[in-house]
């Protein structure tokens, strides 16, 4: 009875099925002889895999996170893009719902999974630009009336008002400029979404903080092309990580895709083996 025993949990070992304690079987599959290609794939981290019994048990948050942010994001892009007759700002006050429960939860989700598999950056990007859809949510909610205190100093259309907001995509810029110097070892798809963002929210700024000088149709027109261009580049964005979400996707089921991710981290300051000799 021990030798047939013996043999089974070798047999299970082989088969690349691990029997736990309780008798059921956890999937092997996706931590083990990951190729770096494969890995930034599934993860979107520079560093070595982690290999640990978390990474055993617990599936790969990174295609929540991407969709996540995906939805979203399409929607916005194609409303500043003005597709369809939308007008920006006040078509997005309508996407309120997505930017709760698509950007805040779903990514912040994500985010708090990726910590706790140990990949830093993709749990700061999770993390931070699911907080901004959360701040984008609760600011263009009417429930909130977050212009109610501005209503002595021009309201929607006062200097107060949008230079808050401004700086709010200013800042937004930089963080989106700090995670694409990190995106130099990961994959050009990756670096190319966090350099349209970049341009995103620098243009969505210039065009809040033209909102206050306003004081004609040309004005308004000039604030409406500043949109528009900004939606013109988050277009970079929106193609590189449906992009990624497909490779994602397929990796995740094991659907053979061609599709190349363009891996960075052996490009970009690799890591070089240390040998050493001992005597």
């Amino acid at each position: 009875m021990a030798e047939t025993a013996k043999m089974d949990h070798e047999m299970s070992e082989h088969n690349g099925v691990n029997i736990a304690g309780n008798g059921s079987p956890l999937s092997r599959q996706v931590t083990v002889a990951l190729s770096p290609e494969q890995y930034e794939r599934l993860f979107f981290q520079p560093s070595a895999p982690r290999r640990g019994d978390l990474a055993k048990r617990f599936g790969n948050p990174t295609l929540l996170g991407l969709v996540g942010f995906l939805v979203p994001y399409t929607s916005t892009i194609l409303i500043l893009c003005g597709f369809q007759g939308a007008v920006a700002p006040y078509s997005l006050v309508g996407l309120s719902g997505d930017y709760y429960f698509f950007g805040a939860i779903a990514m912040n989700v994500a985010g708090i999974a990726e910590f706790i598999l140990g990949n830093t950056f993709p749990m700061a990007v999770f993390l931070i630009y699911g907080s901004h859809w959360g701040s984008l949510a609760y600011t263009q909610d009417p429930i909130h009336n977050t212009t109610a205190p501005f209503a002595e100093l021009g309201g929607a259309n006062g200097a107060a008002y949008n230079s808050s907001q401004g700086f709010h995509n200013v800042s937004m810029c930089i963080a989106s400029f700090v995670f694409f110097i990190g995106t130099f070892r990961v994959n050009l798809f990756f670096t190319l979404t966090f350099f349209g963002l970049i341009m995103l929210f620098a243009f969505i700024a210039a065009a809040d903080f033209s909102v206050a000088s306003a004081t004609s149709a040309a004005d308004l027109a000039h604030i409406n092309k500043l949109l528009n261009i900004a939606g013109g580049f988050g277009f970079i964005g929106l193609v590189c990580g449906w992009y990624l979400a497909i490779l994602t996707a397929c990796e995740a089921v094991g659907i053979p895709c061609p599709l190349p991710v363009l891996d960075l981290s052996s490009k970009v300051f690799p890591k070089k083996d240390v040998v050493s000799n001992t005597n």
